[in-house]
């Protein structure tokens, strides 16, 4: 079976957004349980995508976008707590899915390429700050729906692009 990446990109999507809405319900009860179960979908997610992905090295590729997507989630957090500017709590889960997805989607390995799909990570996550202050409810819906497709899509554009200026 010839896996591309975005069986991967909706998998990981899937468990991501599961996870996200879950973690938000379980917050008003108890915020160390919400947030544990937010960060279990994160990591789920990193690995469901990149197995689901088909790259080589499954286990070391997921391993290290889930971690990168931690450690954004945790810097995210922290900025949080020292400005109490609600911007950064927003940008949480949005950031820190597109952050391991830039670094576990297939290809791997070409800098120009992880660069893009950083670069749209971000402009994703300032669209979903914009979202939010407008309004939270819809925010909540599609935070978790719209990194991975978004870093699939420009991963596919410059995937074309490259192919256009190669000839």
């Amino acid at each position: 079976m010839n896996r591309g990446p975005w069986l991967g990109i909706g998998v990981g999507t899937l468990i991501a957004a599961l996870g996200v809405w879950f973690g938000l319900f379980a917050i008003d009860s108890d915020r160390s349980v919400g947030l544990l179960i937010l960060a279990v979908g994160l990591v789920f997610s990193m690995y469901a995508m990149a197995v689901f992905s088909g790259v080589e090295e499954t286990a070391n590729v997921a391993f290290n976008s889930a971690i990168y997507a931690l450690t954004t989630a945790t810097t995210l957090v922290i900025f949080f707590t020292v400005t109490q500017s609600p911007s950064y709590m927003v940008a949480v889960p949005v950031l820190a899915l597109g952050v391991g997805g830039a670094i576990g989607l297939p290809p791997i390995g070409n800098r120009y390429r992880t660069l893009v799909r950083l670069g749209v990570a971000v402009l994703v996550t300032f669209i979903a700050i914009l979202v939010y202050w407008v309004d939270h409810t819809v925010y909540a819906l599609i935070a978790p729906l719209i990194p991975l497709p978004a870093i699939g899509l420009a991963d596919r554009v410059f995937g074309l692009a490259r192919e256009v200026v190669a000839e």
